[in-house]
């Protein structure tokens, strides 16, 4: 977690983002670069004006100005002097540019706030970014006050993944955590318990896991299940992968990652799976 990228359009959420990949860097000696994407796109209904803002000088003066007051003052409110910050804004397409500035920079670790499902334009976006980088990502609504000590990781023993595990395993061993493999029945997916035990047990042995309890709940949902089971343990983050719910399995749940990141209270961390 040495380079870590904070998209930010300077909402609350966006400065919570901010906050939580300050004190990542400070423990990880790492540096947090700030990307201020001006979409244009918002004029995407009469290109002609799209292109007329895009190379009035004035006009992209000034919104580069306030965008740069702002970081300074988001800076000033939340970064500590040993940490290295670097800001840039530009203009263009959201989800390009950050996977453009990942590459170019060897950004290992994107930050972003999320305010939900309740503000589509913003859910989406982060929506598309977890779906599209090549990166860990973690969306956040607050940053959190405390430690990170408990990780909620749901699990699909028959879908294994080196690269994930290890980098979960990682994951956990920066923070100090203890992580809680997760099997979620549902009244489409039903597994008995003792079943699905021994493949959780089987799964963490195969991937020397340590530090780990195992847990077997039911809701109605997969999301209903992470979000119940990660109150009831006070959890203080989820990790999962993107894609991992392939097959029969995503076509009767959907998209359970995107969902679950719109939705919960904690931190998620989510990978790209292969």
């Amino acid at each position: 977690m040495k380079n870590i990228l904070v998209p930010c359009d300077f909402s609350d959420p966006a400065e919570e983002a901010f906050r939580f990949a300050i004190d990542i860097a400070r423990q990880s000696e790492g540096e947090v670069h700030v990307l201020h994407v001006i979409d244009i796109t918002f004029l995407q209904g009469n290109p002609s004006l799209s292109y007329s803002y895009a190379f009035n000088l004035s006009f992209l003066k000034e919104i580069e100005k306030d965008a740069e007051d702002k970081f300074n003052a988001m800076r000033n409110r939340h970064a500590a002097k040993t940490v290295a910050v670097k800001f840039k804004h530009i203009i263009g397409s959201l989800i390009s540019e950050i996977e453009s500035y990942i590459k170019t920079n060897g950004i290992n670790l994107v930050v972003m706030g999320t305010q939900g499902t309740g503000h589509a334009k913003y859910g989406s976006n982060t929506a598309k970014v977890v779906r599209h980088v090549q990166v860990p990502v973690i969306t956040i609504h607050t940053a959190p006050e405390a430690a990170i000590r408990n990780i909620v990781y749901p699990v699909i023993p028959e879908q294994k993944d080196d690269a994930l595990v290890s980098q979960v395993k990682e994951l956990q061993k920066f923070f100090h955590a203890r992580l809680n493999l997760l099997w979620v029945n549902t009244p489409f997916i039903l597994k008995p318990d003792p079943d699905a035990q021994r493949e959780l047990q089987v799964f963490a042995q195969e991937f020397g896991l340590y530090n780990y309890t195992i847990n077997i709940r039911s809701d109605y949902t997969i999301e209903d299940g992470v979000e119940h089971f990660s109150r009831e343990i006070d959890a203080d983050m989820i990790a999962m992968g993107t894609h991992a719910w392939k097959g029969i399995l995503h076509l009767v749940v959907g998209s359970i990652t995107e969902d679950v990141v719109n939705h919960q209270h904690v931190p998620v961390w989510t990978c790209f799976m292969k």
